[in-house]
């Protein structure tokens, strides 16, 4: 079933003019608001990767995953501290942000998947100075 679509005349206000359109109660904000529409700035696409948003100090680290298996009492967070301070401290962000995305997927096999790629990843470094 389509939807007939009613066409506008071509004096039909758009969008912004009715937010910039002038009144006598906040000429000043109007104003504001006008010279920030017509900003070139505000609509020009800046691409930042991750990791310079890092360098600036806007995105931390993770030095442990934010998501774990905690109900009832029974929490993975110690064993996953226990791995954690094994592995160098360039790699704890990255294979806190796999632990996290292999948990998420949901269930006891994917938190048993999670667990397992911690412990793989912990060996490799046991043993390592750091």
């Amino acid at each position: 079933m389509a939807l007939a679509i009613k066409h506008l005349p071509d004096d039909a206000p758009d969008f912004y003019s009715a937010i910039v359109a002038p009144t006598a109660i906040d000429s000043a904000a109007i104003q504001v608001v006008q010279e920030a529409v017509n900003d070139a700035v505000l609509f020009v696409p800046v691409k930042t990767s991750a990791a310079e948003l890092r360098a600036q100090g806007l995105l931390r680290e993770r030095e442990l995953p934010q998501m774990w298996h905690c109900r009832g009492g029974e929490s993975d967070m110690e064993k996953i501290v226990k791995h954690m301070s094994v592995i160098p401290a360039e790699f704890k962000h990255s294979v806190s942000m796999e632990y996290e995305r292999l948990f998420a997927l949901g269930g006891p096999a994917c938190r048993k998947q999670a667990n397992q790629f911690l412990v793989r990843q912990s060996k490799r470094f046991r043993g390592v100075a750091v």
